[in-house]
């Protein structure tokens, strides 16, 4: 009968398993060798390169992979009516137009899986995390439109500025409120639309009509523009 020794004690390496994993950032593959300089996120646990993380906590408030948002001190700003939120601006490599017609392809890409996984339907729902702010319904296609307008926007005004124009009509124009749709726009906005984009602005006057018992958001225009629109006005209470 043959003895089972460790692999220490027959003076043997041990085996090691490769971690057979693509770095969801960089797109580079992950293997046990380079754990030490990678990272795995705290809401979903896939490894990712210590820069990559680095990088994407500058450039959105959601994990790239699960979309997870992560709160932070900055969700104590409080603005008014015609606000404008500016996240801050990161530098951007000057692509060429060939560059840049790859990118919006991975843009198109990105925002038709977004539509075959019906991300729209799972954005606010009776449980969602955002039930507890607003616990009444919101029309899910209104993130259709704006798949839509994304990639229109990618296409028509690469590396410039991205501000978002519509009406929300609320029972409630809390900051809460106001927050919580500005996650929405974050959570339904791929990380390559970021590449594309230097800045991503919000221009969203908010409505308070207390008879209202839905959340609703139109109007809606991305433009590469702050400029005010007729659809502000001075009257926010019905």
């Amino acid at each position: 009968m043959e003895l089972r020794r460790s692999l220490r004690l027959r003076g043997l390496l041990p085996e090691v398993q490769n971690v057979d994993q693509v770095c969801f950032i960089c797109q580079l593959g992950i293997d046990i060798n380079s754990l030490t300089r990678c990272k795995s996120t705290p809401c979903c646990g896939a490894f990712l390169h210590r820069r990559c993380y680095q990088e994407m906590l500058t450039r959105a408030q959601a994990c790239r992979n699960c979309r997870h948002v992560h709160a932070t001190e900055e969700d104590e700003i409080v603005l008014e009516t015609d606000e404008e939120l500016e996240y801050d601006p990161f530098e951007m490599p000057q692509g060429t137009n060939f560059a840049n017609r790859i990118n919006a392809d991975i843009v198109a890409r990105e925002l038709n899986e977004y539509g075959n996984d019906t991300r729209n339907l799972y954005t606010h729902f009776n449980g969602s995390v955002f039930w507890n702010v607003m616990p009444y319904e919101a029309d899910p296609s209104i993130w259709l439109d704006c798949y839509g307008q994304l990639e229109m926007f990618t296409r028509l005004f690469p590396r410039m500025g991205l501000f978002v124009h519509a009406r929300v009509t609320a029972c409630e124009a809390m900051r809460e409120v106001r927050e919580s749709v500005y996650k929405m726009f974050v959570y339904n906005t791929p990380y390559s639309v970021f590449d594309m984009t230097i800045g991503f602005r919000f221009r969203l006057l908010f409505v308070q009509d207390e008879s209202s018992r839905s959340l609703q958001i139109d109007r809606l225009y991305l433009l590469p523009f702050a400029g005010s629109l007729p659809i502000y006005h001075d009257d926010l209470w019905k």
